[in-house]
């Protein structure tokens, strides 16, 4: 489940990039990919809606399908730079209220207020990426919803992978 939502988030963080083109800052107009001639910065705030299928964490199997549709009404941030050699750093930051809607409809659905970062670095030889996720809302029978949850991913000039994820309900 935490990997499913963890992908799920880094595809809305992408996803924000996308669909909504504006420019907050930087010297770039268009996000940065490659080597650059001089270092490339990009930044990107959006602010809205999004959609997309996920399942609830600390209620959900952590590895389950999909159980409903999240929608995240707020605002995001997107920052990225690439240096001349290619390496380069992205953050993203999405904060709002949310609602959960069980396909399900005998299930519980949920509201409440959501927050995720996420934020990268890779050179030629080393790969860092990790994020966090802050979600406390009320069920639509009273209960209470809080998580917490941190993943880390990192590969080093070596090859040698270090994983791991949190969850603290």
């Amino acid at each position: 489940m935490r990997k499913v939502l963890v992908a799920a988030l880094f595809t809305f963080g992408w996803g924000v990039v996308a669909a909504a083109p504006a420019v907050a800052g930087g010297n770039s107009l268009t996000p940065c990919f490659g080597p650059q001639t001089s270092t490339c910065t990009y930044t990107q705030n959006t602010h809205g809606a999004q959609t997309f299928p996920t399942n609830v964490p600390c209620v959900d199997p952590a590895m389950g399908p999909p159980t409903g549709m999240l929608t995240i009404d707020g605002n995001t941030v997107f920052h990225e730079t690439v240096n001349t050699a290619g390496d380069g750093w992205i953050t993203g930051t999405t904060e709002g209220a949310f609602s959960f809607m069980p396909f399900d409809p005998k299930r519980v659905s949920y509201a409440g207020h959501a927050e995720s970062w996420f934020g990268g670095s890779f050179n030629m030889n080393n790969t860092v990426l990790h994020d966090t996720l802050n979600i406390s809302g009320t069920g639509s029978d009273g209960s209470t919803l809080t998580a917490h949850i941190i993943d880390h991913m990192s590969i080093s000039a070596s090859g040698i992978t270090l994983t791991f994820d949190k969850a603290v309900c």
